[in-house]
């Protein structure tokens, strides 16, 4: 009969002894339509408590960029969905980052990371991650292979967060060799405001923090702006203040990473700096030229105000290595300085 159904068949017509009560499975069938089953709408066993489901996913790899990243790693609270985010050069990175976090996020929140939910990336399911988890009694929870739905909260996240970093590039006319930037300013935004898992007057920042966020410190990504100059050797005809543009909130101090030019060279620096006035929202203009010798993301509050960009210079080689993120990420408005 062609593997068709037989619902029906034994009233229809005369000369099988068939019923519907003989349609059993077919196992030629079964090799031929086959399909995917649908995945919940809604999780049915959601986190109660922070830390009590960390959702992970790698994102790479990506064009080159400043720094030499190629990767970034997500870690999101199922409770909470408050989101860190860190950079990588190599996949070989994330159990380190895993455990920064680990150690961060535990200490800060006062609770154990009870399961960790990961795809299938053999990075994240095999030899040292899933040994130190077993090492720390943390429950390693896989995807199924081509599942990725069923680690969704990270998969939707990593989606958000790329969205919005293409847009911000975008809307600031800059190139995708900026991507490090954009993606932890979404990362900055995403934490700040409702979320759809949540009650509609929470944010992930508060169920973390356990305050509401404050958002007078947010400004455009690639505002153009005006810095305040440090030095000692201005005269008060001199100007006191360089143009830039707006690239990420600092992370380890009160202020924000502008790309400024070099006086004594060409190319730019990025510099980290409280005092800025903001011109109106970004407007089209040329992206910033890439430095030959691009200097790495800034890692401290102690870098000197002007990185030169040569080979001889001991603070190329003292900072080239990577930016990873604070894990535990405090607002700039939120630290007394």
């Amino acid at each position: 009969m062609g593997h068709i159904g037989i619902k029906g068949l034994h009233l229809a017509v005369d000369g099988l002894a068939i019923s519907n009560s003989s349609d059993s499975p077919c196992e030629v069938c079964a090799h031929a339509n086959i399909h995917r089953s649908p995945f919940p709408q809604q999780t049915t066993n959601c986190a109660t408590r922070l830390l009590q489901r960390i959702h992970c996913d790698i994102c790479g790899p990506l064009l080159s960029s400043y720094g030499n990243f190629s990767y970034y790693i997500l870690f999101v609270d199922c409770y909470s969905r408050f989101i860190s985010l860190s950079l990588m050069k190599t996949r070989d990175e994330a159990l380190q980052l895993f455990i920064q976090f680990q150690t961060m996020a535990e200490n800060f929140c006062k609770e154990r990371i009870t399961i960790l939910r990961v795809d299938n990336a053999p990075k994240l399911i095999k030899g040292q991650m899933e040994a130190h988890c077993q090492m720390c009694g943390i429950t390693y929870e896989k995807t199924v292979p081509d599942s990725p739905s069923q680690n969704g909260v990270a998969e939707h996240t990593n989606l958000t967060i790329c969205s919005m970093a293409w847009a911000m590039l975008i809307d600031a006319d800059l190139k995708d060799y900026f991507w490090p930037f954009a993606v932890l300013t979404a990362v900055h935004i995403k934490q700040r405001v409702p979320h759809a898992a949540l009650p509609s007057n929470t944010t992930p920042f508060k169920l973390w923090f356990h305050h509401r966020p404050n958002l007078s410190h947010l400004r455009p990504f690639g505002s153009h702006c005006t810095a305040w100059i440090i030095s000692n050797n201005l005269s008060k005809f001199d100007a006191h203040g360089e143009s830039g543009q707006f690239l990420d909130y600092a992370k380890e101090a009160k202020g924000y990473l502008i790309w400024v030019p070099n006086h004594n060279g060409g190319g730019r620096t990025l510099k980290v700096r409280r005092d800025v006035i903001f011109h109106d929202h970004p407007t089209p203009a040329t992206s910033p030229p890439v430095p030959p010798h691009y200097t790495p993301l800034w890692e401290s509050t102690d870098l000197p105000d002007h990185i030169h960009t040569n080979e001889n210079n001991p603070y190329v080689h003292a900072w080239s290595n990577t930016l990873s993120m604070s894990l535990i990420q405090c607002p700039p408005q939120s630290r007394n300085r």
